[in-house]
């Protein structure tokens, strides 16, 4: 049985001694570089040196050059992450709902395993609010509990290696843990500490253009000084993350632990490609190209592997690592890959439904569409050759893309079926057969999804009776004898925010009602 440690983003400056590992089941820690997109880090290109150590397990290990997110936030993404399930099975895609119980994660998969298992994360949306802390021994939130410590970027990169490390000096020498951790530092304000602050750029000052939302970015954007001086700041926070997880991995070394590292993210940053800056509200190539980097004891060294992969991906593979397996995941075992072999072609749905933005994405065979749901309107790109998706092909290739639209729509699904003749509306959402409408006419035997999955449904029949509304959630589906019938399997589980954090998120531009 071979362990593993996968990381994403860490910072470092400790005391004790960590004990030695066991001999023959390397560590396994996960790290999540929360907003980091793959054309950031040197490795994939990008002319700053942002990644040295990055790039050197790159080098040692396994670079997938065409990963990919399945949503441009974090919450959706790393619940995909954990439990290798895409947004279109489990259907955590907003902050008022997390996964069920029922549904196995990587966590638990790895304790079963016989590791010691710890989480030190920067974020809300990875807390045990939304139930992030399952199947861990020790989980540690830093007490971010609302929007406000959430945004303040306190919980820097030293505090989160430095939680983890503190854990690990009580484990038992010669037994293996399994790590998760996850930085906010590429997350705006991307204010890295001295020297990364001046690394590329001058010191940030009272007089920077301070992020608002991304409405109010689209209607002022920041002018090509103020750009350039954010991504260098970025770029900045990018260097400080991977400095701290040169000094972890030292001290791992130090100890004699065998280690395995799996460096990904749960989405980018738009810094103007679209006319604003901020993530999700598109599904372009700026959000959901990340890096994916696995590297470590055992594994394939200097591969790079250019079929996509998704992040759903991750627990799958690490999984198999230990003998594991999570039977209700979408994602596959990377290692056939890392080992030579191809990968076979298949679908990468993504979706968005945060703010005023519906969308929903599709790419296979090279090629990928943005769907905006609430226009109806689908753009087409050439993804493998246009890696910037900066040309639109809908127009000049209409059959590619209503081929591509009516694929969407088969494999995101239609769990919802009229057992009789009627109108369908979806409050706040868009009912989607052969298009995308608020409200549509459907026949008996007919089927069709929900955007969002859970908003409410209702059915008008003929006569004007109105029925529903029903939704995609356990208590709420429609009964027997109704004139809707809801098939798919519910994965998910309520949240409540608190009115501090809810104001907070609509302030920002984070949670908004809309018709």
């Amino acid at each position: 049985m071979v362990a593993f440690l996968v990381v994403l983003l860490a910072g470092c400056s400790w005391g004790p001694e960590i004990p030695a590992g066991d001999p023959v089941r390397p560590d396994v820690i996960v790290i999540s570089i929360d907003t980091l997109r793959a054309d950031h880090l040197s490795s994939y290109g990008h002319d700053r040196p942002t990644s040295p150590f990055m790039d050197g397990l790159a080098e040692q290990g396994s670079r997938f050059e065409h990963a990919r997110s399945t949503s441009p936030w974090t919450l959706p993404a790393h619940t995909t992450m954990l439990s290798g399930q895409l947004p279109t099975t489990h259907q955590v895609t907003d902050d008022h709902l997390s996964l069920d119980a029922s549904v196995a994660v990587l966590p638990e998969i790895m304790k079963q395993a016989g590791y010691h298992t710890a989480a030190s994360v920067a974020t809300l949306y990875v807390s045990r609010k939304f139930g992030f802390d399952r199947g861990f021994d020790f989980f540690d939130d830093h007490g971010i509990t609302t929007e406000k410590i959430n945004l303040s970027g306190s919980v820097t990169a030293d505090k989160v290696i430095g939680s983890a490390v503190d854990w690990m000096e009580d484990v038992p020498a010669g037994e293996p843990v399994f790590l998760f951790l996850h930085f906010y530092d590429v997350h705006y304000h991307y204010d890295p500490p001295a020297p990364f602050a001046t690394m590329f750029d001058r010191a940030p000052s009272s007089d920077d253009r301070r992020f608002k939302n991304y409405y109010a970015h689209k209607k002022n954007p920041l002018t090509e000084e103020q750009a350039a001086h954010q991504v260098a700041q970025y770029d900045e926070s990018i260097r400080y993350v991977d400095d701290q997880l040169r000094q972890l991995a030292k001290r791992m070394s130090d100890a004699g632990r065998k280690t395995r590292w799996v460096i990904t993210s749960d989405h980018g940053e738009e810094f103007g490609e679209r006319g604003s800056w901020g993530h999700a509200h598109t599904l372009y190539a700026e959000q959901l190209r990340v890096p994916l980097i696995v590297s470590g004891e055992g594994l394939p060294s200097g591969v790079v592997i250019k079929d996509p992969v998704g992040i759903h991906d991750i627990a799958p593979t690490v999984a198999k690592w230990v003998d594991g397996d999570l039977p209700d995941a979408d994602g596959i075992n990377l290692a056939p890959a890392m080992g030579g072999a191809s990968i076979p072609d298949r679908p990468f749905p993504a979706e968005t439904f945060r703010f005023k933005t519906r969308r929903i994405s599709l790419y296979e065979n090279g090629n990928r569409i943005e769907w905006n749901l609430n226009k109806n309107a689908v753009e087409l790109f050439a993804a493998d050759s246009d890696r910037g998706e900066a040309v639109d092909l809908a127009q000049a290739q209409p059959e590619i893309a209503k081929n591509l639209r009516n694929r969407a729509e088969e494999v995101f699904g239609q769990p919802w079926t009229a057992n009789a003749d009627g109108k369908v509306s979806a409050k706040k959402g868009r009912v989607v057969r052969n298009g995308a409408r608020k409200k549509r006419q459907v026949q008996a035997g007919q089927t069709f999804q929900v955007f969002p999955y859970d908003a409410p449904v209702s059915f008008e029949a003929a006569d004007g009776t109105v029925q529903g509304p029903w939704r995609s959630t356990t208590e709420a589906t429609p009964p027997a004898g109704a004139p809707l019938t809801y098939s798919a399997e519910v994965r998910t589980a309520g949240v409540t925010l608190d009115a501090e954090t809810r104001k907070r998120l609509e302030a920002l531009g984070y949670v908004q009602s809309e018709d």
